[in-house]
């Protein structure tokens, strides 16, 4: 019985026995224990900004699998960049200066078994977070500080505003994220007084430039009581709205999608086309803000959006244009650049955040305003505007 009894055991446990070697065969790599190939040759530096493009020939080896280059970019930060053997070159990246770096070259077979390395020096040119901060400035605007930017390679970076707290110590102020190839944004919401700001710029690496300080002193502006807005309606105008939308949707405080929430015109309006309302107070406009319309097919950047438009102010209106005053003249633009694809950094930016203008020094105090819609986004004949905000200085 101790006999039978020991054969239905082995025979019982022997299934489970040879289930987990299969188990361990998958998890482990199907060529392991192979030999590990020859090393590349012939390899040729191209300097990038910031990086490299290292070319290179494999070396005759059936069973090499990929190539990659292990290189460290601050003490202690090793960054691993692997390349198909469909490929003779890799690029690699992330370093924060000029110096020279060592970079080591791996042959990997299917096993995973590796070549003697290769060791490449590396010097890169100048990388973006540095070439970006050469181009920094600072400057005072209303309401705060105003920085403009040029971005040469059109690298992913992150420009981080600093100012003082009122312990002197420098507190993020306001976080812009680009890779255009220049521009400029502000960080608002600070009294006409004097103050220390900073900006410093940071990569996807989380290498930081130095930061650029100035000492300025913001212009007063206020944000224009929106209860005192209204419409003003010209035969010339496009005022009547699209399924129920309203002109005066423009200044409800109500910034999502719907046609209730937004002024739609009528499909069939043509462009150009324009609307004339009043803000209630004679004064000098510093900026303002266009929230785009939220969706997908006829959201921001798409459709009906308005995409090039002017200003016009005046303080004695009719709907002859020689009463009025061209005060700025408008485009759009979308973060991630000029392709078709909506991405969700431009959603933010348009319809949460809303879109910001400043108008140009020097423009009279107005109290009414005609915007005049030149071109959409898209290949349509009407636009929809979801909310408008204004700021300015003394009535």
């Amino acid at each position: 019985m101790k006999m039978k009894r020991s054969i239905i055991h082995i025979l019982f446990v022997l299934p489970f026995l040879l289930l987990l070697g299969c188990v361990e065969d998958k998890m482990t790599p199907l060529n392991k224990g192979d030999q590990a190939p020859a090393p590349v040759s012939d390899v040729e530096v191209e300097r990038l900004p910031g990086g490299a493009i290292l070319s290179y020939s494999l070396p005759r080896d059936k069973n090499i699998l990929y190539v990659k280059a292990v290189y460290e970019i601050r003490k202690g930060v090793e960054r691993e960049v692997k390349s198909s053997y469909y490929k003779n070159y890799l690029q690699i990246d992330g370093f924060p200066d000029t110096a020279t770096y060592q970079v080591k070259l791996y042959a990997v077979s299917r096993g995973e078994e590796l070549s003697e390395p290769v060791t490449v020096a590396v010097t890169p040119l100048t990388p973006p977070v540095r070439s970006v901060f050469e181009t920094l400035t600072l400057q005072e605007t209303f309401g705060g500080v105003r920085i403009s930017f040029e971005n040469d390679s059109e690298a992913k970076i992150v420009l981080t505003v600093l100012a003082q707290d009122s312990t002197g110590d420098f507190v993020p102020a306001e976080t812009f994220y680009t890779e255009r190839l220049k521009g400029n944004f502000s960080a608002r919401g600070f009294a006409p007084e004097p103050k220390r700001f900073g900006v410093f710029v940071r990569d996807r690496w989380n290498n930081h430039s130095d930061t650029l300080f100035s000492d300025l002193t913001p212009w007063f502006e206020r944000e224009l009581d929106k209860s005192k807005f209204r419409e003003v309606l010209f035969p010339s105008d496009t005022y009547e709205g699209h399924v129920g939308s309203r002109l005066s949707n423009l200044w409800n405080g109500l910034t999502g999608h719907g046609g209730g929430e937004i002024f739609h015109t009528k499909p069939g309006t043509g462009l150009p086309q324009w609307f004339t309302f009043d803000l209630g107070v004679t004064t000098v406009l510093s900026r303002f803000r266009l929230h785009h319309r939220d969706g997908n097919a006829d959201g921001p950047y798409t459709g009906g959006d308005p995409y090039i438009y002017e200003i016009y102010g005046s303080n004695e209106p009719s709907d002859d244009w020689e009463s009025w005053t061209l005060l700025t003249t408008c485009q759009s633009v979308k973060p991630s650049g000029s392709g078709p694809q909506v991405t969700t950094e431009d959603k933010e930016f348009a319809v949460v955040q809303g879109e910001d203008f400043d108008f140009p020094p020097g423009i009279p105090p107005v109290r009414y305003l005609r915007f005049k819609i030149e071109k959409v986004w898209g290949p349509l004949d009407h636009h929809y505007i979801a909310e408008l905000t204004f700021w300015g200085g003394e009535e």
